[in-house]
């Protein structure tokens, strides 16, 4: 599967991660925060209308680990975004982190095997 600009991430296109990503991330985000999709593009935004965006084609590699690292690199630049308090947890903001397991994309932010948040897991493959 392609997206039509012939980005490919794994077994899923760029565009879709981009649109799983942003629906599992409008879950847990603070109040305020919006997240849209352009393309293959995470866009961020609150009420004062300023914006980050996170790119998830990154070119050549294993797909997997691609994947994982599109994964880590858009909850970092959300977490980057909502920068108002400590979020998630209530200090010191904790590391995204991300691998890939029984099919799915596990995400969370903290100790793996103990996060202070974790997202709804991504399948790798698209249902049909």
């Amino acid at each position: 599967m392609s997206s039509p600009n012939g980005a490919v991430v794994g077994v899923m296109e760029a565009e879709h991660l981009a649109r799983e990503l942003a629906r599992r991330m409008a879950d847990v985000v603070p109040d305020g925060i919006s997240i849209w999709v352009d393309g293959d593009m995470l866009r961020f935004g609150s009420s004062t209308g300023s914006y980050a965006c996170r790119w998830l084609y990154k070119g050549q590699g294993d797909q997997d680990d691609l994947i994982v690292e599109a994964c880590v690199h858009a909850l970092d630049d959300l977490q980057d975004y909502v920068d108002d308090e400590p979020w998630p947890g209530s200090r010191t903001p904790p590391a995204p982190g991300a691998r890939i397991e029984d099919g799915h994309v596990l995400m969370w932010f903290g100790d793996a095997e103990d996060p202070d948040l974790r997202l709804e897991p991504l399948p790798l493959t698209r249902s049909t």
